[in-house]
């Protein structure tokens, strides 16, 4: 077998490439969020069966945080403010492009249900091509789009709360205890 076959010489070079990438210590990129030192958290929301809800649960208990009723903690999801606005125009006056944003304001509670952290807000923009022949297209990728700013905001709410330690929290508390006395 020849060398100079085009399927091995891509193969040689592929996994020449592989060697050498993993031997500079390369590797892929995760979340990029450390994990939640926290173990125990309550979450609460307004809208309790809404994808922002269930997509913050389910990232908690990925990262090995029991959601429980009778944690000494809550975070509570206070606000979910979603938008869309033209930013630029076609010569028929039409919109050639729309900017959506999603905001999400946060704060982790006492029992007692006093602020211990924040509340806090946390947003993201994207915006797309409005394509006033491909309606369909159009409704779908902003959709699209809607899940990816979820998804964001879910990871910078876990960034948020990967910074904060039980021992933090209850530092807080402490402190909001000995101004009440």
């Amino acid at each position: 077998m020849s060398l100079t076959t085009p399927r091995l010489l891509l193969s040689c070079a592929v996994l020449g490439a592989t060697l050498l990438a993993s031997g500079c210590g390369f590797h892929l990129r995760g979340t990029g969020v450390d994990s939640v030192e926290l173990n125990q958290l309550d979450v609460s929301a307004h809208n309790r069966y809404g994808p922002t809800y269930q997509q913050v649960l389910q990232a908690l208990e990925i990262d090995g945080v029991e959601v429980t009723a009778t944690a000494p903690y809550q975070l509570q999801l206070l606000e979910e403010n979603q938008s869309r606005r033209a930013v630029s125009y076609t010569s028929s006056s039409t919109p050639a492009e729309y900017e959506l944003s999603s905001s999400l304001t946060f704060q982790i509670a006492d029992r007692q249900g006093r602020p211990l952290v924040g509340p806090e807000t946390l947003g993201t923009q994207r915006t797309y091509v409005n394509d006033k022949d491909n309606i369909i297209g159009t409704t779908e990728e902003e959709e699209l789009l809607r899940r990816e700013m979820r998804q964001d905001l879910t990871r910078q709410l876990l960034f948020r709360l990967s910074s904060i330690t039980e021992g933090q929290l209850s530092s807080y508390e402490s402190r909001l205890n000995q101004q009440e006395n």
